[in-house]
């Protein structure tokens, strides 16, 4: 697991010079997503809606919790995802005094989203701040911070994503008695085993696609359902932010509605196969890709040790599995390709 942690650590520590100075902080601990949802229900009496609001990896991140909710509620109006700045110009109408703004930035400054929090709270709506740094601008303007963990030594279940969908599953056990809950906190007390054992199995794995895919120059990433985030993350935060690698994240199920005209046998793709009710979704782009093209790499959830967790709820953990496990695909790549994680062209560097 260290090779992902490790990974986002050197990243935060190149444009963070006052790391040392947060690190200890980010540990202490805060309301956990059990008390935070009962708090906001002895205060609010309910939960109209919910808006996630972030900007890039950090909405990716919470692309499952939005899934997870939609899929599952009965009773919530609306279920929101919105990246920082759009929410800002193009605020929805539907904001009001019982929806629950959950924001995130991972230093916690980040200009859009601190906006967009400070927006949500001041028209009343009731705030969550999530951040890795404890105290950070964003939390001034959160009703109940979430500090996630991050960094060489943290956990699965502890990252920001798994606090995402945790306090998702928490809204909605507490709102609607949610039957899945007691598979969903079983888990919980795997995934960390899981991804520790996937990412034994699969470093050969990651070797071999650094090796193959050190001089490309284009590289599409496929996925579906509750994953379709981690391929989000994965093109645009990854192979286009930290390798300038042209990439695009394309959802299975669009696959046959365009992009399958760029298959051929020199163009690379990097498929996620999931595993629930949309893997089927995922299993048909395979089969068109075995037919057709040859540079295809597969992460398959099945192949990691998915199984584990139960049916009802599997699906919802398999993005953690993903995200982990690609970031040693990443590291190895970078480290072939001589092109470190950290480096930016733009980012942190020029006025935008």
């Amino acid at each position: 697991m260290y090779v992902f942690k490790k990974l986002y650590y050197d990243v935060y520590k190149c444009y963070n010079t006052y790391y040392d100075d947060y690190i200890e902080n980010s540990k202490e601990s805060c309301m956990t997503e059990q008390e935070i949802v009962r708090n906001i229900l002895e205060k609010k009496g309910s939960i109209s809606n919910v808006m996630f609001v972030a900007c890039g990896g950090s909405i990716a991140a919470f692309y499952v919790s939005k899934f997870f909710l939609e899929s599952e509620s009965k009773n919530l109006n609306r279920v929101g995802y919105y990246s920082s700045n759009e929410f800002v110009h193009a605020t929805p109408k539907s904001l009001q005094k019982t929806s629950l703004v959950i924001a995130c930035s991972h230093q916690g400054n980040t200009p859009e989203t601190v906006e967009a929090i400070k927006k949500a709270k001041s028209m009343g709506a009731t705030t969550v701040a999530f951040t890795y740094v404890k105290g950070s601008e964003i939390t001034k303007f959160g009703d109940y911070e979430i500090v996630y963990d991050w960094g060489p030594n943290s956990s699965v279940e502890d990252q920001k994503m798994s606090k995402g969908l945790k306090l998702s599953m928490e809204i909605l056990h507490q709102t609607e008695h949610w039957d899945g809950y007691e598979a969903a906190m079983d888990g919980w007390a795997k995934i960390n085993g899981v991804v520790s054992s996937a990412l034994a199995s699969s470093k050969p794995a990651a070797q071999d696609f650094a090796k193959n895919h050190a001089l490309e120059k284009l590289i599409y990433v496929v996925g579906s359902g509750a994953s379709f985030g981690s391929v989000y993350i994965e093109d645009n935060c990854i192979l286009k932010e930290m390798q300038w690698i042209h990439s695009a994240s394309i959802h299975s199920g669009e696959f046959f509605h365009g992009p399958l005209e760029i298959t051929d046998t020199e163009t690379s793709f990097l498929l996620f196969i999931g595993d629930g009710r949309t893997r089927e979704l995922d299993e048909r782009v395979l089969r068109f890709l075995n037919r057709y093209g040859r540079k295809t790499t597969i992460l398959d959830v099945r192949n990691l040790g998915i199984s584990v967790i139960n049916d009802a709820v599997v699906e919802y953990y398999c993005p953690l599995v993903f995200t982990n496990v690609v970031a040693q695909y990443n590291e190895q790549l970078a480290e072939v390709r001589k092109h470190p994680l950290a480096t930016r062209r733009y980012m942190w560097k020029v006025s935008y």
